[in-house]
């Protein structure tokens, strides 16, 4: 790295800054299908809901005014169902929100631990340095804080590569 015309570029460092910043847009997805494989209809809540249906189609069978009391009861039996199935509902609903919450603060500490430990030890390094006209006029904000000519920092390369994430998690809908 003495010669300045000379290209130098820290592929370890690139690579762990360039999934982290990346990575760190697509947090909420990582949450979302996490929570798509925990947090599945369990067999009670689809019995439940058979149930339901069923008892539903067979009120539907039933005259109202010719066989009351079995309409009745079977009435109250769909509501009891029914009940218990929006009972269950929102204890998962209740489950959800609890694991969303907890994976995604973990999954952004982890993050910010790492992003943290990559700037604190890694901050006067550049990430890739280049011949010093090729950044010609923004070379020095790409190179701080390593002050290095031709280099862009990690600060810089973070910042880069979370843009670009965010924009890939943006155009996909994430």
């Amino acid at each position: 790295m003495e010669d300045l015309n000379q290209s130098y570029f820290n592929l370890p460092l690139f690579w762990t800054v360039t999934v982290c910043g990346i990575f760190g847009a697509f947090i909420p997805f990582v949450v979302k299908m996490l929570l798509q494989v925990i947090t599945r209809e369990t067999e009670m809540e689809a019995n439940l809901r058979r149930q339901a249906c069923d008892l539903k189609a067979e009120l539907g069978s039933i005259s109202m005014v010719d066989e009351f009391a079995k309409y009745a009861k079977i009435k109250r039996k769909v509501g009891k169902v029914t009940d218990e199935l929006t009972h269950q509902a929102e204890m998962r609903s209740s489950y959800t929100l609890k694991v969303r919450f907890i994976a995604t603060a973990a999954l952004y500490a982890v993050m910010s631990c790492t992003v943290i430990f990559l700037l604190w030890n890694y901050r006067k390094i550049p990430v890739v340095v280049m011949p010093e006209d090729w950044l010609f006029p923004l070379g020095y904000f790409l190179s701080y804080p390593s002050g290095i000519p031709g280099g862009i920092s990690l600060t810089t390369w973070l910042l880069i590569s979370g843009s670009v994430g965010r924009t890939m998690a943006w155009s996909l809908n994430f």
